[in-house]
């Protein structure tokens, strides 16, 4: 298998060294190894190029003057790849040593699927585990373009680090750089319009670090900004199964009201001062997209 990874990083020095190493770790060597440094301003460029110059054969350092966002920097490594396949790490998760060769397993398997992905845990800054995706039911696979499209995924929660045909990558489109978050999602939508099967790997092989300092941590109404932009954008779309399927507008909406919850949940935990207008405020708000009782929330907002 033929395979290019790319490592996507901003100012994540210490982060970028464990997902490289988990990567050079792998039991199924990739052919190349692309890491785009954003216009880091710590010490990351002169850490990439101290692993070039330890692995020339397979490591190759892109490293940017001028920083465009991770979107843009995932366009580079589009653009640069050689590999039949590609998946994408950013530069604060990591993988574990048997993620590449049990994804080329699922591809050889009988149903033949054109793509990959796997289970994965979440992890705090430490990279010490917190919970699984997918715990309950399998995840699906198959076709699954109203199932990215609505999130209709474990914890609402896309898939990560899909092992894909490149050429599929570029018939999807490159990643658009105008969305400042949820670009994963805007191309997973168009990746999900040309794979025609997905396969699904049961195992944990993946580590999701959540440290507070990603994009997920900008503002209420930048991800509620973000699925106005992803309806807008998919309006066609959208319209097309509604009329076949029904449901995505509503899915949509839910999601709407699901952030704003989580918005409550986490002000009225934190208990900053004014915590319980402000956590309040956000919960009448997700009242007007889908009224659910939050009864952890509203304890949070209560209590003394």
């Amino acid at each position: 298998m033929n395979v290019t990874v790319g490592i996507t990083s901003y100012n994540q020095r210490d982060y970028l060294i464990a997902a490289i190493d988990s990567v050079l770790a792998q039991t199924l060597p990739p052919v190349e190894i692309l890491i785009v440094d954003d216009a880091s301003t710590d010490d990351s460029p002169q850490v990439i190029s101290a692993y070039a110059a330890r692995h020339p054969d397979i490591i190759r350092p892109l490293l940017l003057s001028r920083n465009g966002g991770v979107n843009a920097a995932r366009n580079h490594v589009l653009d640069a790849a050689t590999g039949d396949y590609l998946a994408f790490l950013d530069g604060d998760d990591r993988w574990l040593p048997g993620k590449l060769a049990r994804a080329a397993e699922r591809l050889r398997a009988a149903d033949r699927p054109d793509a990959v992905f796997d289970n994965f845990a979440f992890t705090n800054a430490y990279g010490q585990p917190q919970f699984v995706w997918a715990t309950r039911a399998h995840p699906p696979e198959g076709q699954l373009l109203r199932r990215v499209l609505t999130l209709d995924l474990p914890r609402t929660t896309l898939f990560r680090s899909e092992l894909v045909p490149t050429a599929l990558w570029r018939a999807a489109g490159g990643y658009d750089p105008s969305f400042l978050i949820y670009g994963d999602w805007d191309m997973r939508i168009r990746q999900a319009q040309v794979v025609g099967r997905y396969g699904y790997v049961d195992e944990v092989l993946s580590e999701y670090r959540r440290h507070g300092a990603g994009l997920s941590a900008r503002s209420i109404d930048s991800h509620l900004a973000a699925v106005d932009k992803v309806e807008a954008k998919y309006a066609d779309l959208i319209a097309r199964l509604e009329a076949t399927e029904g449901g995505v507008g509503a899915a949509l909406t839910r999601w709407r009201a699901k952030l704003l919850r989580r918005a409550a949940y986490n002000t009225a935990a934190r208990r900053a001062p004014g915590f319980r207008r402000e956590a309040l405020a956000y919960y009448r708000r997700s009242l007007a997209y889908d009224r659910v009782l939050d009864a952890r929330t509203l304890w949070h907002m209560v209590k003394p």
